[in-house]
């Protein structure tokens, strides 16, 4: 791995003949993360690990949406790109990520609305993200493998609702589409968004859904993330949101399983996937959830 660092290092010109030092980040999923002190000054590198082409990430798509939001200062900026290697430098933020707690109160979740509303109003991303893709991607992935017996009756279930949650005429907007509490950093009191691998054009609604069930929101503080972002809330809007959770969890599930067959890290992805399919289900099998159907 170091020979392949040191390879990687000298395709960059600017640093040829500086002091580097080279210190790998243990925190990567589908990427290979290093933080790289050239001249005293850090930056940060990424590869790709061996199963993101399996997990369908477009790189050249990740750099161009992260430039943009760098540009605006919502995220690092973007200060090489090599694409025959999908490599990626941008500036390196020294500062912990978020926790689920971090964003839990109506204060801090208007804060951070503040940022992802600026992010929606960047110019428009290279590609478009569709999790209805990215499902039946998924799922014609996993038919290799054993799964729950429950899954795909549940998928198919989900899938009914594409043409109404994505009418002909409807705004999409740059969205990052994976807002966990570990894609979002705070140095001094500034919110930086970071890993645009699943970023694209996406419905709004999605952002703020998946975002509900990343940070474990209840009731009271979807509304309130509704308010922030719309300035009120309506029957249409909450239904939309609490629609595309179950949208994010069933494909977060499916992909969850697939790094489960396939990553080498410490982590229990089956438990992780079963988990998130059983929250949908469970949303699924509420009385709110022809609610939400009939209200939209």
């Amino acid at each position: 791995m170091k020979s392949s660092i040191n390879r990687l290092i000298k395709l960059i010109p600017e640093w040829d003949g500086k002091s580097i030092t080279v210190n790998p980040i243990n925190d990567g999923i589908t990427n290979i993360n290093y933080e790289v002190i050239v001249d005293k000054k850090s930056f940060f590198l990424s590869i790709p690990s061996s199963n993101s082409e399996l997990l369908d990430i477009d790189y050249k798509n990740k750099y161009n949406n992260n430039k943009i939001c760098g540009e605006i200062n919502i995220s690092p900026k973007v200060t090489h790109f090599i694409e025959s290697e999908n490599l990626l430098v941008t500036e390196f933020i020294n500062s912990k990520h978020s926790s689920l707690d971090t964003f839990k109160s109506f204060n801090e979740i208007e804060r951070l609305v503040k940022n992802i509303k600026c992010l929606h109003s960047a110019k428009p991303f290279l590609k478009n993200f569709n999790m209805f893709n990215r499902i039946s991607s998924y799922q014609n992935i996993l038919k290799r493998y054993c799964l729950p017996q429950t899954l795909n009756r549940y998928v198919n279930n989900i899938k009914s609702l594409e043409d109404k949650l994505y009418l002909p005429n409807h705004k999409l907007v740059p969205c990052h589409n994976d807002l966990l509490p570990e894609n979002i950093i705070i140095k001094d009191n500034k919110i930086f968004i970071i890993d645009f691998d699943y970023s694209g054009n996406n419905d709004p609604c999605f952002e703020l859904g998946n975002l509900s069930v990343e940070m474990k929101y209840n009731e009271n503080q979807i509304n309130q993330l509704v308010k922030s972002y719309y300035g009120k809330v309506n029957e249409n809007v909450f239904s939309r949101v609490n629609l595309q959770s179950i949208v994010s969890d069933i494909g977060w599930s499916l992909w969850s399983y697939i790094q489960a067959e396939n990553s080498n890290l410490d982590f229990d992805y089956n438990t992780h996937g079963t988990y998130r399919l059983e929250r949908a289900i469970n949303k699924i099998e509420s009385k709110e959830y022809e609610l939400w159907k009939n209200n939209i």
